[in-house]
């Protein structure tokens, strides 16, 4: 059997809420490493949002949630949990979901007022029956092609902590990196097969060589091809083997990149979502963001005087980048 598997980002731009990484990945027969999972999970998922039946709508996350403003969460929800559910992890609450993805110490949220014990149930905009009837379609058409689900995992940088690695790191890119690394690390102890990994590229950067082999000690790394839209390289021991592509565009080229960018958009708009709920508390009506630049100054401002009175400090509500 071989891996395929995809990373992918949300949040790196805003100036408000987390940054998440997450990692999909698929056991798949080795002949297919090279295939499009769009195309071998066919009958359960769909890269067209205008099909008529039941698949999984499975996209870049951007156009996904851009696309059904009537829905809001539902397409990212429905996709995450359902995948979640066919590896029998039956997500009820927002911490369960944290605790079944992050890698991360779930302790460090305990500094910020609007997550620290602010659990909540779900799915927020779907419901257990159809998470459970895309599961079953997904398990099916698993079994069909001899495909598994094998592994999701996100890393969540906080304000305070993407602040500090910037600080440390002097480079906002690197401190993308430095998480989609630690994921990279997470799947390549888990596995001892062949892994095709495919990562959206970050920061318009070509060469990575250095950067991997600062952040992954784990193997000797060959450069395959380093081009403007494409650059690959070879991960490997003596024991097993990873390649690994930085993609233009890669969630509308490669179906875990797309997957992996909803875990992260979906993760992320969680986040934010009990931000806003903080504020609304405070200031009845007050409009939520979404954390990007123009209208988190708009946001801000609005929540001034709430700010001073509760003491709430920059270095967990603002970056610096």
């Amino acid at each position: 059997m071989a891996i395929i598997a995809g990373i992918d980002e949300s949040g790196y731009g805003p100036v408000l809420g987390p940054m998440v990484t997450s990692i999909v990945a698929f056991s798949v027969p080795d002949e297919m490493i090279n295939l499009s999972l769009w195309e071998i999970l066919r009958d359960a998922i769909s890269n067209d949002l205008k099909s008529r039946n039941q698949r999984i709508a499975v996209r870049d996350s951007k156009k996904l949630y851009r696309s059904h403003h009537g829905l809001g969460l539902k397409p990212l929800e429905v996709g995450v949990l359902s995948f979640l559910e066919s590896k029998g992890l039956n997500i009820t609450s927002f911490y369960q979901l944290l605790g079944s993805l992050s890698c991360n110490d779930i302790g460090i949220f305990d500094q910020y007022p609007w997550y620290t014990g602010k659990d909540f149930s779900l799915p927020l905009t779907t419901n257990r029956v159809v998470v459970l009837n895309s599961a079953d379609s997904l398990n099916h058409t698993f079994c069909k092609r001899d495909v598994r689900f094998f592994h999701s995992s996100s890393c969540v940088v906080a304000v305070r902590e993407f602040n500090e690695q910037v600080k440390l790191l002097r480079n906002k890119s690197i401190v993308l990196f430095k998480a989609s690394a630690a994921l990279v690390s997470r799947l390549w102890n888990l596995s001892n097969d062949h892994i095709r990994l495919i990562v959206d590229k970050q920061g318009g950067r070509n060469t990575y060589t250095n950067l991997l082999q600062e952040q992954l000690s784990i193997a000797d790394i060959r450069v395959l091809k380093e081009e403007d839209k494409i650059s690959t390289y070879e991960v490997k021991t003596a024991q097993k083997k990873m390649t690994i592509s930085f993609i233009e565009k890669g969630e509308d080229r490669c179906m875990t990149v797309a997957l992996a960018s909803m875990f992260s958009k979906y993760l992320r708009e969680l986040f934010v979502r009990l931000e806003n709920q903080y504020w609304l508390q405070f200031i009845p009506g007050l409009k939520p963001t979404a954390g990007y630049y123009s209208d988190a100054q708009r946001f801000l401002a609005q929540i001034a005087h709430i700010r001073q009175r509760e003491k709430i400090q920059d270095d967990i509500l603002i970056r610096i980048k």
